[in-house]
């Protein structure tokens, strides 16, 4: 009998200890459950906060840019399409943009071939560019953008990306969007990454690539000079114009179509990004329009 009892009182116990464990992995998942919910949560809150943020930075940006900078005005007030890097403090939130003139970089849809062998050359960093490997990219590239399908001598039109096994041919039409870079024939992301920061197709105001507000890089191809001579005009340009730090007469901001990058670090783990461009239209409501704007986040490792 006792020995039955013994038994019986095992199992209640095994049982127990069973229900213990289930509701233990219950309480587990459910926590784990409302975790990420909140971080998803979060994570949408943030989101959206980002981007009326960046709403406001693209306002604040075209508005400066309408306004007409006075002699002696502090160059802080005035904001230079040359790319700098400033700081803008929206509410409790600080931002990074990054402000450039579109006609300032080079047009994709009308590079010379020699200025895209350039450009490519200069965009190896310090590694050393075989001649072969530029030839093969660049004329690849002026292949996609021409109406034909005749190949230049180290180009690639339909049968090279039929060898190459790749799902499209030559696009045989002008650029769309840099992102079309990207399926050019021999074209890799870091030589992508690199090419893309001084092209542009959306350079709304033709008439070649205005220099005023132009990178060392795109300085050095256009006219033909040594890229360290490029950085130190770029170094000359970005100097006060006076010893207190004011503009000494009025400066032109180029325009009319200028691109803004916008980063925020609210989250020390997570950067969040917004690329847009956008064209000043006085006169009318409102006074800019935004051809695309993107968005972007990394992690902080």
């Amino acid at each position: 009998m006792q020995g039955r009892q013994r038994v019986q009182q095992g199992m209640a116990l095994i049982m127990v200890l069973w229900v213990i464990a289930l509701l233990t992995v219950m309480a587990l998942g459910l926590t784990m459950s409302q975790r990420t919910a909140g971080a998803l949560a979060r994570n949408q809150l943030d989101d959206a906060r980002f981007r009326a943020l960046a709403d406001a930075a693209i306002s604040l940006a075209a508005f400066n840019l309408l306004s007409t900078p006075i002699e002696l005005n502090p160059v802080v007030g005035v904001w230079i399409p040359d790319g700098t890097p400033r700081e803008l403090l929206v509410g409790d939130s600080v931002l990074t943009l990054t402000l450039s003139n579109e006609a300032s970089r080079l047009d994709l849809n009308a590079i010379s071939s020699d200025q895209l062998r350039s450009l490519i050359e200069l965009t190896q960093d310090d590694r050393a560019a075989e001649p072969l490997q530029v030839d093969a990219l660049a004329d690849a590239i002026m292949d996609w953008r021409d109406g034909d399908s005749l190949t230049l001598p180290n180009g690639a039109e339909d049968a090279d990306y039929d060898a190459a096994a790749l799902p499209h041919g030559a696009g045989d039409a002008p650029f769309n969007g840099i992102e079309e870079l990207r399926q050019v024939l021999g074209m890799t992301n870091e030589t992508y990454r690199r090419l893309a920061a001084d092209l542009t197709v959306d350079n709304a105001a033709g008439g070649g690539t205005d220099l005023e507000f132009a990178s060392a890089t795109v300085l050095a191809v256009v006219r033909g000079i040594p890229l360290e001579d490029a950085r130190r005009e770029i170094d000359q340009r970005r100097s006060p114009a006076s010893p207190d730090g004011r503009l000494a007469a009025p400066v032109g901001r180029g325009g009319p179509v200028y691109r803004l990058a916008v980063s925020w670090a609210e989250d020390r783990a997570v950067v969040r990004h917004m690329e847009a461009v956008f064209e000043i239209t006085p006169g009318s409501t409102p006074p800019f329009s935004i051809f695309w704007r993107r968005y972007g986040l990394t992690t902080v490792q």
